[in-house]
């Protein structure tokens, strides 16, 4: 096998809340407002913003926590609603999961780029039907334009988190739905995740009936570093068999275009042909003669056609 490269995925920007009076990342007051959650205190204090007031501000681009988006039916993701955002594809139960994980980010000083690279891909999980409308890009049927058949692979630190993740034994009690973790977990389907795999682990375990609770999240989380190579491409040494047969067929009919191109100019040719043999010009050109015959040749009945 014959690597060809690593490309990077698609990195996906979220927006910040920001206190529109002292320009930070926290909301500062002493009064409560819908999604706030504030202490009372005569100074400007730092204060925690709901869950729910995150998801809608940084998914969905809203403050107002009344004017949540419906979700979209992912069996028209790929059609009908092809140009919406991935984020409105979340079922309900993704979105309170989701919230709480900003919630639990916020108050463990992660950086929340984290949970929102964690949402579009869950969201383009639901947007292509639970991972229905796509096909594995590792089935064997992805080529290069050389013919030869291409496969991905996650690299290997995502590799190594993929194998603790599927066997530990907070997998099977996690409130991430089983059939989002099967489809990013496959290199086939989820090699071009968006999300940080460790960090997927720690929302597995923390979000689990068999994980601790207590544990917090790794200080590494407290900035978000885009990682530009995460997934490798690899190409097979020959062309496949099919694509070669295919290619055949396509130089065939090709050659059968050219040739029925060629045939609405022969009235014109055979008009030169006829005024040249009144002219006196009696010999036959070895081109039209080679043209006619081939082309009743073509239009001969045959098993093959």
């Amino acid at each position: 096998m014959k690597v060809e490269g690593q490309i990077s995925s698609y990195n996906q920007g979220a927006r910040q809340v920001t206190n529109p009076q002292n320009g930070s990342g926290a909301a500062n007051g002493s009064k409560r407002a819908d999604g706030v959650m504030t202490p009372q205190s005569s100074e400007s204090t730092s204060v925690s913003i709901s869950g729910k007031a995150l998801l809608l501000s940084r998914l969905f681009l809203t403050e107002d926590i009344t004017s949540e988006p419906s979700v979209l039916p992912g069996t028209k993701g790929m059609n009908e609603y092809g140009m919406m955002l991935p984020h409105h594809f979340l079922t309900q139960d993704d979105r309170t999961l989701l919230a709480d994980m900003y919630e639990f980010a916020q108050e463990q000083g992660a950086d929340l780029k984290h949970v929102d690279r964690l949402a579009w891909d869950m969201g383009l999980y639901r947007q292509r039907n639970n991972g229905e409308a796509v096909a594995n890009f590792n089935d064997g049927r992805s080529y290069d334009l050389e013919g030869r058949v291409r496969t991905a692979s996650f690299t290997d630190a995502d590799a190594t988190t993929v194998e603790r993740i599927q066997s530990s034994g907070d997998i099977s009690s996690t409130r991430l739905d089983q059939g989002f973790l099967n489809y990013i977990l496959d290199p086939g389907y989820g090699f071009t995740h968006s999300s940080d795999f460790e960090f997927l682990e720690q929302m597995v375990s923390r979000f689990s009936t068999n994980g601790n609770d207590t544990t917090p999240l790794d200080s590494k989380f407290s900035t978000f570093v885009y990682k530009a190579n995460n997934y490798i491409i690899h190409t097979s040494d020959e062309p496949a068999a099919e694509f070669v047969r295919n290619t055949s067929n396509i130089e065939e009919d090709t050659s059968r275009e050219a040739l029925m191109a060629d045939a609405k100019a022969l009235p014109q040719r055979i008009n030169q042909s006829l005024l040249e043999a009144f002219m006196g010009k009696n010999d036959e050109k070895a081109t039209e003669r080679s043209f006619i015959t081939k082309l009743f040749d073509w239009l001969k009945p045959s098993a093959n056609k």
